[in-house]
């Protein structure tokens, strides 16, 4: 699988290697930078697949461009430091994949598969919370409105509920929606 992938690195020299490894196995880069703030404008401005940062570099270094831009994109961390806390950082920061430095082309795949696979899984995960969220969040606004049905029209919870359904499919409107309704006139 090839990707259109970013290159950020304060050395001009490791640029040029990156681009010709990730160029001779297949990927597409579509931009560079030499430092933090600049790679932050530059991403959001060509929206690559894979963003690959150096960890330190001017203006604002890889984690801080990686917290930023992680929850689009993602990113793989170069170094040539292999300290826990930047491990830690880099790891809450999103980072999906770790590329010590000096690399090699067979590590370069590998780290790009990894990334890739990660931050599809963390987006889908992500994807699930939300919707698993908003649906909770729709049953408590459904609960409540059934609750004051059942204290205001002296209903039981079962044809609160059948009331809810019926005003939603009488004028096609999601229950949650009703539910609000109800919450606002009678709450």
């Amino acid at each position: 699988m090839s990707f259109q992938i970013f290159i950020a690195d304060d050395e001009s020299i490791i640029r040029m290697d990156l681009r010709e490894l990730l160029e001779e196995i297949g990927h597409q880069v579509v931009g560079e930078a030499k430092d933090g703030l600049e790679a932050v404008r530059l991403i959001k401005e060509k929206k690559p697949e894979l963003v690959i940062l150096d960890i330190k570099m001017p203006g604002m270094d890889g984690i801080s461009v990686a917290r930023e831009i992680a929850k689009k994109y993602p990113v793989i961390i170069l170094t040539a430091y292999s300290e826990r806390d930047l491990i830690q950082h880099a790891r809450e920061a999103g980072v999906m994949a770790y590329l010590s430095k000096p690399f090699r082309i067979e590590n370069l795949s590998p780290a790009i598969e990894l990334a890739v696979s990660h931050f599809i899984e963390k987006s889908e995960l992500n994807d699930k919370v939300m919707k698993l969220s908003e649906e909770l969040e729709n049953r408590k606004l459904i609960e409540r409105a059934k609750g004051l049905l059942m204290k205001v029209e002296k209903l039981n919870e079962t044809q609160a509920y059948r009331r809810l359904q019926a005003i939603s499919m009488e004028k096609n409107i999601p229950m949650k929606k009703i539910a609000e309704a109800i919450i606002t006139m009678h709450g």
